[in-house]
């Protein structure tokens, strides 16, 4: 291994400029080679990402002077492209969710550990200076017990943002809707900051767009620690609005928009300073290309440092596998209309 960590990408498309960004923003990282599914649009993409573009993701991977791959294609490919990845001793950074199954995340696991390689998967907001010190306040008890932690994702996307790619709004390829491709990422740090969940009751429907999966999503929480909680999500929200998290207990409590906390009050001094009282951009909440690349480029420098120092990275399969569960729980319980228990 070199002392620079060379990656390539598979997916060139939005999300994939993402890791590029990060990858040449990255101390350590470089970008030597792309792939992409259509081979009719390889040259196209060798220039725009000004490396070359690897005919099929199998030569990506047969090339040696790869060390690791950001596989950012349709969520229902993933599994199969961390074990292919892994068996060729490559480290990967996968975009969420990891899988669209808990045995199939399961087996991504087992394929990288079995090669000695690392899992990283693109939960971005566990890295955020912000959210690791609202972390690291909770677990040392500013808010005293927990007693209640909700999220909300009001967002929007319009009928063309599905209409876009045949994999958008399908179980098959996108595994879900608003929670599992927007809701996510909140639901995981909903599990971050308030533990594991045990119990869910929830329910799903379709209400604004000509697609399979949920655009509207709400759900109760009971948590492993007797604290409850909400989660709800939707893409039908127009114009789009900033997602909040927020957190209770029995000495404080912290309220998130977007990607500040807004207020912070209770019994401790705040370790984050909220914000001013301005309103949030609603960011992802209007469009996917609302988010920004900082969060990626942490991911990848993350990553660098995993590789050299031997550990698992910040967001490794394990915890990528927990919202995941919690996503599929969801799901579930909607689907049967009764309450669905993680064990």
């Amino acid at each position: 291994m070199t002392a620079t960590v060379r990656f390539g990408i598979v997916g060139t498309g939005m999300i994939g400029k993402y890791h590029a960004q990060a990858i040449r923003e990255s101390a350590g990282a470089e970008l030597i080679a792309v792939c992409r599914s259509n081979p009719g649009q390889t040259e196209a993409a060798s220039k725009e990402y000004g490396v070359p573009c690897a005919p099929d993701y199998e030569a990506l991977l047969a090339r040696p002077d790869v060390d690791a791959v950001c596989i950012a294609t349709p969520s229902g490919l993933h599994a199969s492209q961390v074990i292919a990845a892994a068996r060729a001793g490559k480290h990967v950074l996968v975009e969420k969710p990891m899988a669209l199954s808990i045995g199939d995340a399961d087996a991504m696991i087992a394929a990288c550990a079995q090669a000695d390689v690392r899992l990283g998967v693109a939960l971005q907001r566990r890295t955020d200076p912000t959210f690791r010190a609202v972390r690291a306040a909770i677990e040392a008890g500013d808010l005293g017990n927990l007693v209640l932690g909700t999220t909300t994702v009001p967002y929007v996307r319009p009928q063309s943002y599905y209409d876009s790619a045949a994999w958008r709004g399908t179980w098959a390829q996108d595994g879900g809707g608003a929670l599992m491709n927007q809701g996510i990422h909140l639901a995981d740090l909903l599990l971050w900051f308030m533990g594991d969940v045990a119990e869910v009751d929830a329910r799903a429907a379709t209400l604004a767009h000509e697609i399979e999966v949920e655009d509207c999503v709400t759900a109760r929480l009971t948590f492993a620690s007797g604290a409850l909680g909400t989660l709800v999500a939707t893409t039908a929200a127009a114009p789009g609005f900033p997602h909040r998290v927020e957190v209770y207990g029995t000495r404080g409590g912290l309220q998130i928009e977007g990607e500040d906390v807004v207020r912070w009050d209770g019994e401790t001094p705040a370790r984050v300073v909220p914000r001013g009282a301005a309103p949030a951009a609603a960011g992802a909440g209007a469009a996917p290309t609302g988010i920004k690349h900082e969060g990626h480029v942490r991911l990848v420098t993350d990553l660098v440092a995993a590789i050299a120092e031997g550990r698992a990275p910040i967001v490794s399969g394990g915890e990528g596998r927990r919202s995941l569960a919690l996503v599929l729980a969801v799901y579930e319980s909607a689907r049967t209309g009764t309450v669905q228990r993680l064990d």
